[in-house]
């Protein structure tokens, strides 16, 4: 069982690491948006790539601001797995 550290708490390096998987995340569901033509796709793209690109620099920014960025990183896949479930709906029925 894992246990869940806040982003503030973490190293540098952890916090790094947490990043990239997000972006890393954010992408393939970019790809997957853009496929299915879901217009929040430009915003997964944008912040993937913001993220990998930045990675090291917010790692190291004041946690505050590490956090905020993974907050949105959250959103976004929320708000992408969110329409996901309503396009299975629509083909379930």
């Amino acid at each position: 069982m894992s246990s869940k550290m806040p982003l503030e708490d973490m190293s540098i390096e952890r916090r790094e690491a947490v990043i990239r998987a997000l972006a890393s995340k954010l992408q393939s569901s970019a790809e997957i948006a853009k496929l299915q033509q879901d217009p929040n796709w430009p915003q997964l793209e944008e912040l993937a790539a913001t993220l990998f690109r930045d990675s090291s620099e917010i790692a190291r920014a004041e946690p505050e601001a590490a956090k905020i960025s993974v907050m949105e990183g959250i959103r976004l896949l929320g708000q992408f797995e969110m329409s996901q479930i309503a396009i299975e709906a629509r083909i379930a029925h």
